[in-house]
């Protein structure tokens, strides 16, 4: 299987869906953890300031005003880079502080860093304060906190816990691969065997691991369904072939019988009884004959001669060989056929059923018509094709036709077995081809559809 199949297999895919599901519930359990945590460090941020403003209360309450204004001057002269005071008197006039006094709000906020900062402090780029403001007695005091270690301590969290889902979305679609690629080399190996007993190799039985797991189980449960099949068709394959051998002998018996009866001095009148019971057993032996073909086809032991075969030349050989045939039946006949086109298969099975579906078309297409032998490749597939322009076969029966020893109404009288095509058929499975009846409105175009070689 190649890589891109593999990411299209179901184990893989139902390891990306619950990746995904665990990175959309991480996504959102971080999220609620990130809005936890900021809300938190406002609080924090928010609970300095207040420590703050308790003091100014208290310096306020035994002091009056001088202290308020002593502890804001020693609060500022004392303060690290992230604190900021302000002390404005009850006309608005800055009296004391690190901050202007345009920063002024009353209670809680979170406010732009003043633009032209605080006295004797740059202004950092953008950076937000932390503010509590509260008026004692007229004088109006704000202690605030930058936001600079807040922020950087948010953009830390944020990035961990994006860094978190990506990492975990990775880790699904690996894990999802890694995890698919032990029950997709065991469908490999199924989907490989069950290919080879749908070509006839009804020995073959699906790989079982030993794992126990449900594809173990699958396995074992279709093995013993293959040993039932197996032994059905052998005992189905042994009496066909079996009755085939045994009636085919006594019927050359009865057919060298005839001949020598008729070899004798008789009437005209006998002679023709003998001569038409010779060709009844002879269509009934050449029945069993087929009978035995079929079989054979269908055991799989042609295969073993395969080869690489140019159905170009094999086509216009046949053409050249049945042109006057089909001429002399009354019919007219073309052929196409596209050069140098090659398969791997039997030569001779090939001849065999492309003769078929031309003296088919000979026998049921009444004169005069037009037969067609066409060779080509369609979309990477070689297609052979014998067309004519007959009455063609009903869409209801286009399948049936390729039974054994079924016959459309119209064609009961005419000479033939009912075997031709189920012999092309089987020829065709065993090249892993397919064979349809299409309407060629008139008439009917059967196609043998090929894989060209790789």
């Amino acid at each position: 299987m190649s890589y891109r199949s593999r990411f299209r297999t179901t184990s893989f895919r139902l390891a990306i869906a619950y990746g995904l599901l665990f990175a959309v519930s991480s996504l959102v359990t971080l999220a609620f953890t990130y809005l936890a945590t900021t809300s938190r460090l406002d609080r924090v941020m928010f609970g300095s300031t207040t420590g703050d403003m308790s003091i100014f209360r208290r310096s306020y309450a035994d002091e009056g005003a001088a202290g308020l204004r002593d502890e804001v001057r020693e609060h500022t002269d004392s303060a690290p880079p992230d604190r900021f005071f302000l002390l404005l008197d009850p006309q608005g006039r800055h009296i004391g502080g690190n901050l202007p006094a345009e920063a002024w709000r009353s209670g809680e906020a979170v406010i732009p860093f003043p633009s032209e900062g605080g006295r004797g402090v740059a202004s950092p780029h953008g950076a937000d304060l932390y503010v509590l403001g509260e008026t004692l007695g007229g004088y109006r005091v704000l202690s605030a906190r930058r936001s600079d270690i807040a922020e950087e301590f948010e953009d830390v969290l944020l990035t961990a816990l994006l860094s978190g889902c990506v990492v975990t979305l990775v880790l699904a679609l690996a894990g999802g691969y890694v995890v698919g690629l032990g029950p997709t080399r065991q469908v490999d190996a199924i989907a490989s065997t069950t290919n080879a007993i749908v070509q006839g190799r009804l020995d073959l039985r699906l790989p079982v691991v030993g794992k126990g797991n449900e594809l173990d189980r699958l396995a074992s449960d279709i093995n013993v369904m293959l040993d039932r099949i197996e032994t059905l068709v052998d005992s189905l394959r042994q009496v066909s072939t079996d009755i085939a051998h045994d009636l085919r002998t006594p019927l050359s018996r009865l057919r060298q019988s005839l001949e020598r009866a008729g070899k004798r001095h008789v009437g005209a009148e006998f002679e023709e009884v003998l001569q038409g019971a010779i060709a009844e057993v002879d269509a009934i032996i050449a029945t069993f004959d087929a009978l035995l073909r079929i079989a054979q086809l269908d055991s799989g032991a042609r295969r073993a001669r395969f080869q690489d075969v140019n159905l170009s030349a094999l086509g216009g050989r046949l053409a050249d060989a049945y042109e006057d045939v089909v001429i002399d039946a009354g019919h007219s006949f073309s052929a196409s056929i596209a050069t140098d086109i090659h398969v791997f298969g039997d030569a001779d099975l090939l001849v065999q059923a492309l003769a078929n579906l031309i003296e088919n078309a000979v026998t049921h297409v009444p004169p005069p018509g037009h037969i067609e032998l066409s060779i080509s490749t369609e979309e990477g597939a070689v297609i052979a094709e014998v067309a004519d322009n007959g009455p063609g076969i009903p869409a209801d029966e286009r399948d049936k036709v390729f039974r054994r020893l079924y016959r459309l109404d119209r064609s009961r009288g005419t000479p033939g077995h009912g075997l031709g095509l189920s012999l092309v058929a089987s020829i065709v499975e065993l090249h892993g081809a397919r064979i349809v009846a299409e309407d060629r409105q008139p008439g009917l175009a059967m196609r043998i559809i090929m894989t060209a070689p790789g």
